[in-house]
């Protein structure tokens, strides 16, 4: 037996080669143990920063996309302001230019009545009356020809801001009412400016409403040409919007068969024109579904199907009459018959009765159905 030594731990006896052994094992199992923890602690961290990093990424892309819309909303927003200052900053300029054009055509017009006055003036004592003729006469024509240009500057100036007033309301209209079509009325064209065709939401078409702007001074022959432009466009009901109306008029009201309105007012009287026209179409609907179930009605009652059916009909009940009768008639044979039978068997018995009472006399029990009422004479021989 070779050398032993005792382990600490059991304390039994071991050889030296054993023991060796033995801890070149334990040492083993720690190595091992210890460098699979370590592994493990490896996956484990870089588990868990790849899902931060997923988590991380997915979060920074949602972040990203609700930025982007965010951004995308205030590019929009930037986008429509800029347009609507640009437009009103472009009216604005128009008005400015108006008055100035206004103010420099009268600033020459007054110069060269002056100029002309002074040299009127001056050559009146020396020219001829012919020659003061010609010059009255260029006076009048530079005037005249003055306020011609001065009309027509004024007159572009007001159809170019009456154009800008129709594309505000049109573009209103279109966001207001994103069922109906809204169509403005093409230059050179006579009509309206604006036609609204109103439908529901299956896409079918109610009426049209007929917009017409104004930015001149309040006229009433302006009426009967909008109603004749109605009457061709086939619409249910004409609105006239003008920046003058008269005093009597707050918000809109009903001229001659046109609803007058001013600009502030368009879009609540839209929908309560709307509101209305939809409501004319729906019941002139049930007017003519019912006209035409009345019309199915009529053809029905007057069709062979209708008469053949109800000829059937008269028919059954003919037979059920006559069946009734037959019956009747075979009842009351049978009751008669019975009632015959009735009658010859209570006489059969009341005879048979009468021939007992012969023979047995008081000892025979009262039947009261064959006694005789009292006080009538007994005719059966009977003492």
């Amino acid at each position: 037996m070779g050398a032993t030594i005792k382990c600490i731990h059991c304390g039994a006896e071991i050889e030296i080669t054993k023991a060796l052994l033995h801890e070149v094992e334990e040492q083993v199992k720690d190595s091992v143990a210890v460098t699979h923890k370590a592994e493990l602690e490896s996956v484990r961290a870089q588990t868990e920063k790849l899902a931060r990093e997923k988590a991380t990424a997915e979060v920074s892309t949602e972040m990203k996309d609700r930025e982007n819309q965010v951004a995308e909303l205030r590019e929009q927003n930037k986008t429509l302001t800029t347009q609507l200052l640009g437009l009103n900053k472009s009216i604005r300029d128009l008005k400015d230019q108006d008055e100035k054009r206004g103010l420099e055509y009268e600033k020459r017009l007054n110069e060269a009545i002056d100029k002309n006055h002074e040299e009127l003036t001056k050559t009146l004592g020396e020219k001829s009356q012919m020659e003061v003729l010609e010059l009255k006469k260029q006076l009048e024509d530079t005037k005249k020809s003055l306020d011609d240009a001065k009309n027509k500057l004024a007159q572009k100036s007001q159809q170019m801001q009456g154009e800008v007033l129709e594309l505000n309301i049109e573009e209103k209209l279109k966001n207001a009412f994103i069922y109906d079509d809204v169509t403005p009325v093409g230059k050179g064209t006579q009509g309206a400016d604006i036609i609204q065709t109103v439908k529901n939401q299956a896409g079918k078409a109610a009426g049209i409403i007929l917009w017409e702007t104004k930015r001149a001074k309040w006229t009433p022959s302006w009426l009967p040409k909008l109603r004749e432009d109605g009457r061709n466009a086939g619409a249910t009901v004409v609105v006239l919007i003008s920046e003058s109306v008269p005093e009597d008029i707050g918000t809109f009201a009903m001229r001659e068969g046109v609803v007058v309105t001013t600009y502030p007012f368009v879009l609540p009287l839209a929908e309560l024109l709307r509101r209305a026209v939809m409501q004319v179409a729906q019941a002139r609907s049930v007017a003519a579904n019912k006209d035409e179930k009345l019309e199915f009605l009529y053809q029905y009652l007057s069709s062979d199907t209708f008469r053949h059916r109800f000829e059937a009909y008269a028919e059954t009940i003919k037979g059920m009459e006559e069946d009734l009768g037959t019956e009747r008639r075979s009842m009351e044979r049978l009751w008669k018959k019975r009632e015959m039978q009735i009658r010859r068997a209570i006489d059969n018995m009341a005879k048979m009765y009468g021939e007992l009472q012969g023979i047995m006399g008081p000892a025979l029990p009262e039947i009261r159905v064959f006694t005789l009422p009292e006080g009538s004479v007994d005719t059966s021989g009977s003492q």
